[in-house]
């Protein structure tokens, strides 16, 4: 017997995984709504399997998972699982990395098109019945600008693919990328001032880590060009939002496109409202109909693929 437990708020989530595992005589699973450290130690001592999207599996949760084999969070990010615990336990932890590649980087290239053309201000506009030009600046073309990638993984490939359809020019800082890669998108290697320093348009593709915690502060803001926007589709901690609203004030940079931020559960940082040139999204840009069934999908394939004895893909934390 396989128990599979998830952990969920909402009831309905995991529709899916509920028809799936019915149908399996070996399978026993189960969903809890635990969402703090004790208890998630209650509900999780049994589970063989466990799934999750926004808990925070501590150390302290982790190390009574006496029973479980795997860990596999519905998403990209995994900064919500104490992964150097898990690998100490022989705990496989994964993530889902496929399922909504094409639908963050469409989203990403909406954000880019969306700041360039001035959309969110155009639109207020007609509806407040203004037809006037009149202070309002202009909008930029895309085609023949400097699109800057920092992080050139499966997302920020995808969009590389979509803005050299728009005749745009890929600059990337990712030493950890071939430069076969990098030619096989038509992009050239930068050093991250050259970057900064040459770009129209500034897109993060990181994971959250130490390293890139607030990565992107007034320092570097006043590297780029006053005529640059930024987009951030990855997490929003990479950002200093402070420090990028201050920026955006001072003329630093040109606009913003955001689909996350630094504090996406206490509120929007209220300046934001103010600033003239920003497209903002609460964190949908994986929210689609068809990443929405891929990702689970992708996370019990991968669990399937574990219960026939075979390992499991997308390991994230070394084992």
């Amino acid at each position: 017997m396989t128990n599979i437990t998830a952990i969920d708020k909402t009831g309905v989530f995991y529709t899916y995984e509920t028809a799936l595992f019915s149908k399996m005589e070996d399978v026993r699973f189960t969903i809890t709504d635990a969402d703090d450290e004790k208890s998630l130690i209650a509900a999780l001592h049994d589970a063989n399997v466990i799934l999750f999207t926004a808990a925070k599996l501590t150390a302290n949760v982790i190390k009574t998972l006496d029973n479980c084999k795997l860990i596999i969070r519905y998403g990209i990010g995994y900064d919500n699982v104490d992964t150097a615990a898990a690998k100490e336990k022989g705990i496989y932890v994964c993530n889902a990395p496929n399922y909504g590649v094409i639908d963050v980087a469409e989203h990403a290239l909406m954000l880019m098109m969306a700041t360039a053309k001035r959309v969110v201000r155009m639109h207020d506009m007609v509806r407040e019945n203004r037809w006037s030009l009149d202070g309002i600046g202009s909008g930029s073309r895309l085609a023949g600008k400097n699109v800057g990638f920092v992080g050139f993984g499966k997302i920020a490939r995808a969009l590389c693919e979509r803005t050299n359809a728009l005749s745009m020019k890929p600059l990337v800082y990712d030493p950890y990328v071939s430069s076969e890669t990098l030619a096989a998108f038509g992009a050239t290697a930068a050093t991250l001032d050259d970057l900064l320093a040459n770009a129209d348009i500034v897109t993060l593709h990181l994971p959250l880590m130490e390293s890139t915690r607030h990565m992107f502060n007034m320092e570097l803001f006043k590297k780029m060009k006053r005529s640059a926007v930024l987009i951030n589709t990855s997490r929003g901690a990479i950002v200093k939002e402070a420090d990028l609203i201050d920026a955006l004030e001072a003329g630093y940079l040109a606009g913003v496109g955001l689909d996350v931020f630094e504090n996406e559960v206490g509120g929007l940082d209220p300046r934001f409202l103010a600033v003239p040139n920003a497209v903002l999204t609460p964190h949908v840009a994986w929210n689609t109909a068809e990443a929405t069934l891929a990702i689970h999908q992708e996370v019990t394939e991968n669990v399937l693929r574990f219960m026939r004895g075979e390992r499991p893909e997308s390991i994230v934390n070394g084992l």
